[in-house]
C-alpha cells in the first residue's frame, strides 16, 4: 500500500491541479464563496492527513465526492437552521412577544438542565447535536464504544423529557 499511497509531490500537484475545479465544484451547491473555500481546505487537510491510507489512483475521485458530500451536509445544516427560524418566526407571529419570552426560557432552563448534567455526558450532547459529530467521531475521541455513545445519548434525552414533561404517541413522536 505505502508505494500507492499520496506523496507529498502527488498532494500538491493534486491542490495545484484540483483546488479551483473543487472550489467551483462546492460553489454550485452552497452558492457561498467562504463555505466553498473551507469546504475544500477541509477536504484537502483530510487527504494530508489520511495520505497512508488513500491510494493515489483513486484520489480523485475521493476529492470530488468528499467535496460533494460536505457541500450536502452544509446544505442540510443550513435548511435545519432555516426551518427553526421559520419556527421560531411562526411562534412569534402566534404567540406575539409572550412566546418568543417562552421561547427564551425554555433555552434558559434547558441550558441550565444540560449543564447539571454529568460531565461525559453533557460532552457527548453537545458533540453530537450542538456540533453534529458522529457517534464514531465522539467514540473515538472519548476511546469508548459506538454504544457506550448512544447509552450517553439517551441518558441525556431522557433527562430533558422527563423534565419537560414531553409525551410521545406510539410512534415516537412527540404530542401537541
Amino acid at each position: 500500500m505505502e508505494g500507492n499511497s499520496i506523496t507529498k509531490q502527488n498532494f500538491e500537484h493534486l491542490f495545484r491541479e484540483y483546488y479551483s475545479r473543487l472550489y467551483y465544484f462546492a460553489y454550485d451547491f452552497t452558492e457561498d464563496m467562504e463555505v466553498s473555500k473551507d469546504i475544500v481546505s477541509e477536504v484537502f487537510t483530510s487527504i494530508w492527513n489520511n495520505k497512508e491510507n488513500i491510494e493515489n489512483d483513486k484520489v480523485v475521485g475521493y476529492l470530488f465526492v468528499s467535496v460533494r458530500n460536505q457541500a450536502l451536509n452544509y446544505i442540510k445544516r443550513q435548511k435545519q437552521a432555516g426551518d427553526y427560524a421559520d419556527f421560531c418566526g411562526r411562534v412569534a407571529d402566534e404567540e406575539g412577544d409572550e412566546g418568543l419570552e417562552l421561547i427564551d426560557e425554555r433555552i434558559a432552563e434547558m441550558s441550565s438542565l444540560i449543564d447539571k448534567m454529568p460531565l461525559r455526558t453533557k460532552y457527548i450532547l453537545e458533540e453530537c447535536y450542538f456540533h453534529h459529530k458522529k457517534y464514531k467521531e465522539v467514540a473515538d475521541v472519548l476511546e469508548i464504544s459506538t454504544d457506550g455513545v448512544k447509552k450517553h445519548i439517551v441518558k441525556a434525552l431522557s433527562m430533558l423529557r422527563d423534565h419537560f414533561n414531553v409525551k410521545k404517541d406510539k410512534s415516537g413522536v412527540p404530542e401537541s
